[in-house]
């Protein structure tokens, strides 16, 4: 694939691995599991946590920054998704020198949480946003 598509993913596959939820295009989500989805939070399941990259700096070098924002919703209970958030902040933030699909990740740290609110079923919302410090190949950039 290419750099986003690829680091996005293995961080799906990388809260997968470490239990923070469930990461399978191709089957069916078991009963109560949460949900690992690329893009936008769908309508179901329940417990979601929706991955969405965004650019943040990149340079005249192969040092390069991107996002990805955590949308998750667990529950009318608040402590509920804040458990969720919590178990996602215990798999990225302050991991160092780790490799996502054959991403170089230098570094991943959160950099901010907040309340969405409610959706309409009275589920609790929240965003958090995880930066990636990452080595990232390009036609004009200085290795």
């Amino acid at each position: 694939m290419s750099h986003t598509p690829d680091l996005l993913i293995g961080v799906a596959e990388l809260l997968a691995a470490e239990g923070v939820g469930v990461y399978d295009d191709d089957s069916v989500l078991p009963a109560g599991a949460t949900a690992l989805v690329l893009g936008p939070v769908p309508d179901e399941p329940a417990s979601v946590v929706g991955l969405t990259p965004y650019p943040v700096s990149d340079d005249d070098s192969t040092d390069a920054v991107t996002a990805i924002q955590a949308a998750m919703r667990a529950g009318t209970d608040p402590t509920t998704v804040l458990a969720l958030a919590d178990a996602v902040f215990d798999v990225l933030h302050a991991r160092r020198n780790y490799l996502v699909r054959g991403v170089q990740v230098e570094v991943s740290w959160r950099n901010s949480q907040g309340w969405i609110g409610k959706d309409a079923k009275g589920r609790m919302e929240l965003s958090a946003n995880y930066y990636f410090r990452t080595v990232r190949s390009g036609s004009h950039l200085i290795d």
